[in-house]
């Protein structure tokens, strides 16, 4: 036979023989194609079932494998926030209370609740904790660059607060012109005074102001001066039993710049937070400041009301906030630098604390339209005594004696002089507000008192 022609070969590579074949050659085996069991669905089947199949696999392991699912593997799944009482705070519904700040938008809240008023103090809570770790790591000495940029972005930034919790203020006719008249007419305004507003808040956070009560005080033309009142406890009473609670308080000011100073701001403070401890934050979030004061320019006199804002009170409970050395300044201190207008400062502007409460008049279903009015107490020479209650039922004694006790400050007289705190007092305040006719017993101790010689 002829011989075999030349294999070329690869210049430094020597090229293997060709195979030569066997006379006992057999076939190359071929795979029949897999067919799935006959229980199989009829969509698994199908010959693409194999192939997702095994490409879901394959994404599967792919995703088991990375970082970030090794790392929750490790710490484990993240822990369900406790279920508890739901409380609206600003439009977002507070889960559990404590310092875990679980929160959820509330998908009813007003467009002017979506501004979440809490969130610089999470954030400030977070750089603190975060200093507190690294100071226990590398030592309280240490000021590294990471600590330093931390307590920067800790400091309390001033801004002005949008959310209005308090959607208006509505004052008594008569409790108004009441205190007005005094410290206008007969005061003129040269010696300041205080008042303390007794009413309701309504389910829209619309506050309805019935009453006015002056606490003992000693002011003077520049400011307010209160003294510890003896009959708190029974002034809170008598205003609970007849279906009233502290929202707020009204003060004088003389004619100054600014509209509410830095004392009074503190004040404001301080009373809302007595009123939060006693009652809770859902309690006294409504807490108005109002006053009574003479514009300048044009000589009118003025009733407007404020509320301060949720970083003022938070700069108060944490010290951080304290009134300026004089009255009637329009600033307010700081006991450390705080940032205005990305500024450190320790002097802070009071209108950034302020939040304008609409203002308006209605007449009490209780209180409103009287004949005749009982004394306030705790003013500078006024008396309270039996010929002024006598003078009350002159005055109404052509309606039912439960009408005729429809004065707030004569109710306080008779609780503080002959009525009973634990039997007596409901069961007169709860004839007053039925409109039923008072016991006899009742009506005995009332007439025997207006008998008595002035």
């Amino acid at each position: 036979p002829p011989p075999a022609p030349a294999r070329p070969r690869l210049s430094g590579v020597e090229s293997a023989p060709a195979p030569r074949p066997t006379q006992n050659a057999q076939p190359p085996l071929r795979c029949a194609p897999l067919t799935p069991p006959a229980h199989l669905p009829e969509a698994m089947r199908s010959p693409l079932a194999l192939p997702i199949a095994l490409a879901l696999l394959g994404c599967l392991r792919a995703a088991s494998s990375s970082p970030a699912a090794a790392a929750w593997g490790a710490a484990g799944l993240p822990p369900r926030a406790e279920q508890g009482p739901l409380r609206l705070r600003g439009g977002v519904m507070w889960v559990g209370g404590g310092k875990q700040f679980n929160r959820t938008v509330d998908p009813d809240a007003h467009p002017e609740a979506a501004e979440d008023t809490f969130a610089p103090l999470r954030e400030r809570l977070d750089c603190e904790r975060r200093i507190k770790a690294l100071q226990r790591k590398q030592g309280n000495k240490m000021r590294t660059n990471e600590i330093i940029s931390l307590e920067e972005d800790s400091k309390f930034m001033v801004r002005a607060q949008h959310l209005l919790r308090t959607k208006s203020l509505s004052v008594d006719m008569t409790a108004a012109q009441n205190f007005q008249k005094y410290v206008v007419g007969e005061l003129g305004l040269q010696q300041q005074r205080v008042g303390l507003m007794y009413g309701r808040v309504d389910g829209e956070g619309n506050a309805y102001c019935d009453v006015i009560y002056e606490p003992p005080q000693d002011g003077d033309a520049e400011c307010y001066h209160l003294l510890e009142d003896p009959d708190a406890a029974t002034v809170d009473r008598v205003a609970a039993l007849m279906g009233m609670r502290k929202i707020g308080w009204v003060f004088t000011a003389r004619g100054r710049k600014c509209i509410l100073s830095g004392g009074d701001v503190v004040m404001a403070c301080q009373m809302q937070e007595l009123a939060e401890k006693e009652c809770g934050f859902d309690f006294a979030k409504a807490w108005v400041s109002a006053v009574i004061t003479r514009n300048d320019t044009t000589g009118a006199v003025v009733f407007e009301a404020y509320q301060v804002s949720d970083l003022a009170m938070e700069m108060h409970k944490r010290g951080v906030l304290k009134a300026p050395a004089g009255s009637n300044k329009g600033y307010a201190r700081t006991t450390e630098n705080v940032l205005v207008e990305r500024k450190d400062s320790q002097k802070v502007d009071t209108d950034f604390f302020l939040n304008t409460v609409p203002i308006k008049t209605h007449t009490s279903t209780l209180f409103g339209n009287r004949e005749g009015e009982f004394p306030v107490e705790n003013r500078p020479g006024v008396v309270q005594n039996g010929f002024e209650v006598k003078h009350i039922l002159k005055c109404h004694e052509e309606v039912p004696m439960s009408q005729a006790l429809r004065d707030f400050h004569m109710l306080l007289f008779l609780a503080k002089e002959t009525l009973d705190p634990v039997h007596d007092l409901p069961s007169l305040c709860k004839s007053v507000v039925s409109g039923e006719e008072p016991s006899p017993g009742h009506k005995s101790i009332i007439e025997t008192l207006a008998q008595q010689p002035a």
